[in-house]
């Protein structure tokens, strides 16, 4: 019971504390010192701005290099790192740093924050967490300070190195590399630089396969070498290396020879590209070139993409691997004697499948309603098509950050819109279902019905 309690007042905990997060930035953002011309920020493009970056999404409506300040661009910067890492994982930190105990409530509430099935071993998790997050982006920002240094100087080069190294490993998408004339350029000044792309697609890749997955197989390197990796981790390894070479294959057929995106570069550049395409929308939001210049069937791909999403437990959003995973083989997989489905000698429970059926659901419920709406605001916007509004929402609720270039032009209502499908998208649609709900999720009844004859298909 005190279990169910704590676990049924943890999900609303970690909503309330995006929330805090995301108004406190948006105020910030707002101030006449966060903009390099000293105006106000309309409120809602702050809010729109904030949000994007605690739910590390990358979508903005102003371009981050062009318009913020330093005091804003590090204002930015600190929300995508407090929301990659999340509010209360970083809470957790400061406790311990300062030598307390973490109580129970405590370590429910960072097991909800970080998908975790047991509150058990949080301390120790965490910790790693923190020596995970340190040692990566440290590794990315040496990787990308030469080439940043030699582009934008000693001040410029350290400050957006550190900045696309964080940017990257959350999964967040935003840059602070656009000048006045170019907006909205993202990575595309360094199309033909692998040096800085292949940097850029490690962080991302690490950053979306999640934290338990990094420290599991940290741990074959020390003293489990012995010891085989779990199934869900040989599953997130396994969909993750497939959704990534088959983008890669797919966007090189698609893409080769399209002028307006890769089709002038060289072979070496072709490739490098059509994997970094591949690798962006796991909900990472960072392009070389201009979206809307891909041809129809590499969007369509893109949105494949973008919808799945990178692995639980991650900063990445998206349906996620397992989830798709699951319901594939469910879907595909003969069935065990008592109608189990049985995976490398491992049976996946029911409650699962049920749990990625209504993950799916709700993806899909959310991505029809908010694309019909937009559609119906947006009537008179050129360059709201279905296409494009389909995209921007894909990429909104999966916390992606790509765009075809409509949202710097939605109406504020329509921003709104994208605005709860980035909180929805990076909380989560069952820790938002299990926060408003009066019972304990675990909770079952006790009464047993009879069985419904329904023909389906």
């Amino acid at each position: 019971m005190k279990y169910r309690k704590a676990r049924l007042n943890a999900p609303l905990k970690v909503i309330t504390s995006f929330v805090v997060l995301i108004l406190v930035g948006s105020l910030l953002l707002s101030l006449p010192i966060a903009s390099k011309d000293g105006t106000w920020l309309p409120y809602i493009d702050a809010l729109f701005t904030s949000t994007s970056a605690v739910c590390v999404t990358g979508l903005v409506v102003v371009d981050t290099a062009v318009h913020f300040s330093l005091f804003g661009q590090i204002v930015i910067m600190l929300l995508i790192q407090i929301g990659g890492i999340g509010f209360i994982s970083l809470s957790a930190l400061f406790m311990l740093a300062a030598g307390k105990r973490l109580s129970y409530k405590n370590r429910v509430m960072l097991q909800e924050s970080l998908n975790q099935d047991t509150s058990q071993g949080m301390v120790v998790l965490i910790k790693k967490i923190a020596i995970i997050v340190f040692i990566i982006e440290g590794i990315g920002f040496v990787c990308l300070l030469p080439s940043m240094i030699i582009s934008y100087g000693w001040g410029g080069g350290v400050f957006n190195a550190l900045f696309l190294s964080i940017s990257a490993f959350c999964n967040a998408g935003f840059d602070v590399l656009g000048t006045v004339g170019m907006e909205f350029t993202n990575l595309a000044p360094f199309a033909k630089a692998a040096y800085v792309l292949l940097p850029i697609m490690f962080l991302i890749v690490l950053g979306g396969i999640g934290y338990a997955t990094i420290v599991e197989i940290a741990g074959k390197f020390k003293k489990d070498k012995a010891k085989g990796l779990t199934s869900q981790t040989k599953i997130i390894l396994g969909v993750t290396g497939f959704l990534i070479v088959g983008g890669t294959i797919l966007f090189a057929i698609f893409e080769w020879n399209n002028p307006l995106t890769i089709g002038n570069m060289s072979v070496f550049d072709k490739i490098i590209n059509c994997l970094f395409q591949s690798v962006a929308p796991r909900t990472a939001g960072f392009s070389t070139f201009s979206q809307a210049n891909l041809t129809s069937s590499s969007k369509v791909i893109t949105d494949i993409l973008m919808f799945i999403g990178g692995s639980p437990g991650s900063i990445a959003g998206g349906v996620k691997t397992t989830t798709v995973f699951v319901l594939f083989v469910a879907a595909f997989r003969s069935a065990g004697e008592h109608g189990d489905v049985i995976i490398n000698r491992k049976r996946i429970k029911n409650q699962t499948i049920l749990k990625a059926l209504r993950i799916v659901a709700l993806a899909i419920i959310l991505t029809a309603i908010a694309t019909i709406s937009l559609c119906l605001i947006e009537k008179d916007n050129p360059l709201a098509t279905s296409g494009t509004i389909i995209f921007e929402v894909i990429s909104a609720i999966s916390t992606v950050g790509l765009s075809l270039g409509l949202t710097p032009t939605l109406a504020i209502s329509s921003k709104i819109i994208l605005i709860i499908l980035m909180f929805v998208g990076r909380v989560g649609t069952i820790t938002i279902a299990y926060a408003i709900q009066k019972k304990s999720p675990d909770a079952h009844g006790e009464i047993e019905y009879g069985d419904s004859q329904i023909t389906v298909g």
